[in-house]
């Protein structure tokens, strides 16, 4: 169990907002007043002291605010995170910008925020790339082939939306963690290279769909050493019972999950 930082916002007369101080050995990337240092489009502004993002339900394809900070390696990141009911988004991590798809665009790691959807919130997803990698509760070892398979499973903790919760994440070479006020919602261990991301740029979303609106503040960041030590495939070995995650797919009615030990039947499917 981690600590809680909780945000402590002093209001002037003037009305100026102070955020919370960083932990120890933490750095702000998020002054709470404006939004120097980030870069996005008109659906982002400063509210009561948080970077706050408004979609009305308009939007042709996701869009996202990126820090003009140096691009991320390893990493531990806190911030608090309140999100609407009908809202989805997420925190964009190692990412790469993609002005090629449109503007405020980001591929790559993403911890989903989707307080409707306990299955989903907190989950790993990438953005324009392999998509559902590890949802809510699992524990997970994504092949060298790209194929993400599950090891554990831990029962989902439900959280209420409109109410602020402290995510963390925890990226360390290959190995990447999620928490939500303190519990561990995923564990990944992601073998394939071609897929991986080692560096790249922060960035939160606002999703296509129903009005949303998202909030972040005393967002904090740790960077830890470039050369920590990257886990090689020969050092763990996935169960033979492990299970397939369900794809980003429309499926059958009657489709089941394969096995590792079943993995071959995956080509046919």
């Amino acid at each position: 169990m981690i600590k809680i930082y909780l945000s402590v916002l002093v209001t002037l007369s003037a009305g100026t907002v102070f955020a919370a101080e960083p932990p120890h050995g933490f750095n702000t990337v998020f002054n709470g007043q404006d939004l120097t240092g980030w870069s996005g489009g008109e659906e982002w502004s400063v509210e009561d002291g948080a970077l706050t993002g408004v979609a009305d339900g308009t939007l042709k394809a996701n869009r996202f605010i990126t820090w003009q900070g140096e691009p991320l390696k390893n990493f531990e990141l806190q911030v608090l995170v309140r999100v609407s009911e009908q809202g989805n988004s997420g925190i964009q991590y190692r990412g790469k910008i993609r002005p090629d798809l449109g503007p405020y665009r980001v591929s790559g790691y993403q911890c989903d925020i989707v307080a409707k959807a306990p299955q989903y919130h907190g989950m790993l997803y990438e953005e324009k790339g392999r998509r559902i990698l590890a949802r809510h509760g699992k524990t997970v070892i994504i092949d060298t082939d790209g194929q993400p398979w599950i090891t554990n499973t831990n029962p989902v903790v439900n959280f209420e939306p409109n109410t602020w919760q402290q995510f963390r994440i925890l990226a360390e070479g290959n190995h990447l963690r999620h928490w939500i006020d303190g519990n561990l919602v995923l564990d990944v261990i992601d073998f394939d290279e071609a897929g991986r991301a080692l560096e790249g740029v922060l960035a939160v979303q606002v999703h296509v769909g129903p009005p949303m609106k998202i909030q972040y503040k005393d967002f904090f960041l740790k960077r830890l050493p470039d050369d920590l030590p990257i886990i090689g495939s020969e050092a763990v070995t996935i169960p033979d019972d492990a299970l397939q995650v369900k794809p980003q797919a429309k499926l059958p009615k009657d489709w089941k999950p394969v096995t590792y030990a079943q993995r071959d039947e995956l080509q046919k499917q």
